[in-house]
């Protein structure tokens, strides 16, 4: 009986560890406005412009970059798997070109479905959302 219990309490304890990590790694794509005239990026390419070391697409038409929000479990997957660093890396860095004034962080626009609003109605826009958000509105640019 005692066995039983345990094999339940360990069942029902991978149930809830494998429903928090699904929420916790979101498939992120990053995404772009459909008349922008670029289909792809690389990641180094989508890094460089959200580091404004950057300001135009490959072919110089300059891009439009729009954040998520801080608490948004989307932004710290896109700062690992495309900016190669953690978010608390990505506010120093910010923190330290505002205060020597060589720029200022792309504008946070809100989670999903916020940025795929705004991607869609923004020309020459870049930004990223959870491929389960993904619909016909924009266009994937990388899938990192």
């Amino acid at each position: 009986m005692i066995n039983k219990k345990k094999n339940i309490l360990f069942a029902l304890l991978v149930m809830i560890m494998s429903a928090v990590t699904g929420t916790l790694f979101a498939d992120v794509v990053v995404i772009t406005n459909r008349t922008t005239d670029i289909d792809s990026l690389t990641a180094k390419e989508v890094k460089l412009l959200y580091l404004q070391k950057k300001k135009t697409f490959p072919n110089g038409v300059v891009a439009i970059v729009g954040d998520q929000p801080s608490d948004s479990d989307v932004r710290d997957e896109f700062n690992k798997k495309v900016l190669k660093k953690s978010s608390k890396k990505i506010k120093r860095y910010w923190s330290k070109r505002i205060f020597s004034g060589k720029g200022v962080p792309p504008k946070v626009i809100g989670k999903d479905e916020e940025m795929k609003k705004w991607v869609a109605n923004t020309p020459n826009s870049l930004g990223y959302i959870d491929a389960k958000s993904l619909d016909n509105s924009v266009k994937v640019i990388l899938r990192p």
